[in-house]
Parts: structure tokens; sequence; C-alpha cells
């Protein structure tokens, strides 16, 4: 080692690599990089992102209805009715029906002889005192053409129709047994169902996929599956935010937030963003953040099986 040091030295010589001054700015350097404090902007956009979406799913598309000048569903119905969806619900304390699209698990009517029958059936309907015997059947959300939406509880008793405003609070009922049946019977054909093997065929399909795009990816790319975190940082960042998404999934089925469309939808980009900004920022030079963007590319298909098919 001492003959290789003296051939190295008299090839370079003895004086010093760097001059003082480059030697200090190095060190100046390094030592402002460890004063720097961590960054967490990148676990912060997801939790202002899962923030956010938990604001729009609160204020919801229905509360543009101006309840302090809503009229009785009698009134109402002498309008044009635009559309209206149903939801099954037999839980008179919660309401789970809305805009189509923003709601899971109902169904849409928009042709001219169903939005003519509901608008006959409103105007049937008459108010009156409530009953124990009718039990909860149905949510009804209808849009008219003057803007305005009414929230309806459908109850049943025996063949016999009623519905309660769920903005008044005022219980109406069908004084039409012809129109009351051919309504109930609307209710009840072509009702979407969740069929476990559509949902099960599904998870095998969207499993196939991923692994093989994990696959594809990781051999395109030449990305090292182990070691799984690039430091503890890395580790403790991404702990942080799988700690939120399951505080979140806890929040949202504890006030069923699962029924909307655009709560599972914004849940699942908010946790797959999220891999991706903590994989480019601490393994972009392996570009780790490649199979989270792969991942991502599941999502819409998620989303069109959840609104299609469900």
């Amino acid at each position: 080692m001492t003959s290789f040091k003296e051939k190295l030295d008299k090839e370079l010589g003895e004086a010093p690599r760097f001059s003082q001054q480059l030697q200090e700015r190095i060190l100046h350097n390094v030592v402002q990089q460890d004063k720097q404090p961590r960054r967490w902007q990148y676990p912060m956009i997801f939790i202002g992102a899962v923030v956010t979406i938990l604001i729009l799913i609160v204020i919801g598309p229905w509360n543009q209805v101006d309840t302090s000048k809503h009229a009785s569903i009698v009134e109402l119905a002498q309008h044009e009715v635009k559309q209206f969806t149903i939801a099954r619900n037999q839980e008179e304390d919660s309401f789970k029906a809305g805009r189509p699209g923003w709601i899971l698990v109902q169904r849409a009517y928009k042709n001219d002889s169903e939005t003519r029958l509901i608008a006959n059936t409103l105007q049937k309907a008459v108010k009156s005192k409530m009953d124990n015997d009718y039990y909860a059947f149905r949510d009804v959300w209808v849009e008219f053409d003057n803007g305005q939406a009414a929230q309806l509880k459908m109850f049943l008793n025996d063949g016999q129709l009623a519905f309660c405003d769920q903005q008044t609070n005022v219980f109406y009922k069908v004084k039409d047994d012809d129109t009351a049946s051919a309504f109930i019977a609307l209710m009840q054909k072509d009702e979407k169902g969740i069929s476990f093997s559509k949902i099960f065929t599904f998870l095998i399909i969207a499993l196939l996929l991923g692994w093989l795009l994990d696959k594809a990816i990781r051999k395109k790319f030449s990305i090292p599956k182990e070691p799984k975190y690039i430091n503890t940082s890395h580790q403790r960042t991404t702990y942080i935010a799988k700690l939120i998404q399951g505080a979140t999934l806890i929040v949202f089925n504890l006030y069923g937030w699962f029924t909307y469309t655009a709560a599972i939808s914004g849940y699942l980009v908010v946790t797959m963003l999220s891999d991706i900004v903590i994989d480019y920022y601490y393994g972009r030079e392996e570009k780790r953040h490649y199979v989270s963007v792969g991942s991502f590319a599941l999502v819409p298909l998620i989303i069109i099986f959840i609104i299609y098919f469900l």
C-alpha cells in the first residue's frame, strides 16, 4: 500500500487536490444541506387532497336546492319532471338517492313515460298524518324543470303508497290505487343488484392486469423490487400515508360515504397519486414511480366498473 501511495504521489504530486477556498465551499454546502428541514410537502399534498374530497362530499350536489322556498311536492308536480333516481333504502333516518352518477346502486329514469308517471303519482298525493303501519321502501330524488329538486322517502303499506318530503318533513298519501300500483311496479323493475360473480371476476381481471403491468414496467426500466424502501425516511413516509388511507376508509364507512361515486373515485385517485409522489420523491433515480404510474392506469377501469356495473 505504501509503494502504491508513493507511485500515486509521484504521478499526481503531493499538493492538495483542492484549493483551500474550494474545500471551505464544499464543507459549507454539506453543512447547509444537513441543516435543511425534512421535506414533508409531498405527504401534505395527499392530506390536503383528502380533506378537499371530504368537503366536496359533505356539500353534495342536492344542497343547491333552496329549502327555505321549497314548495310542496303537489305544487312541484305541476312542473315537468326532468329526471329522477331511485335507491333501495329501508332506513328512515338516511337518504341514499341523488343525481345520476353521484350515488351508487340506484337507477335513473329519464324517459317521458317514466317522468309522466311520477308526476301523475305526485299530483295524486294528499297531505296526511304519518301512519305507523307504513314502512320505508325506497328513496326517490326528483328534479323538476324549474330547477328545484325533491328528496322523497317512499313508504308502503299493503299496496298503499306514501311519500315523506325529507326537506319539509310533510307526509303524503297517494289516493289513486291504479297510479300507486303502476309506480310501485316501476320501482321493482330492472333494479340493479350487486352480483358477487361480477365483482369476483372484475377483481381477478384487475389483479392480473396489475401484476402484468408491474412485471412489464420493472423489466422495461430495470426497476428493482428489493429493497422495498430506499431509506428510513421513505419507509416512515409510506407508513404515514397508509395510516391516513386506513383512517379515511374507517371514516368513509362510518358516515356511509362509500355510496357516493365521487367518494370512491376520489379515494382511489388520491391514494394512487400519493404513492406516485412518494415513490418519485424517494426513488426517482431508480424510476420506482413508474410502477405507481402504471398502477394508476387501472383507476379509470375501476371507476367505470363501479358506475356502470354496480
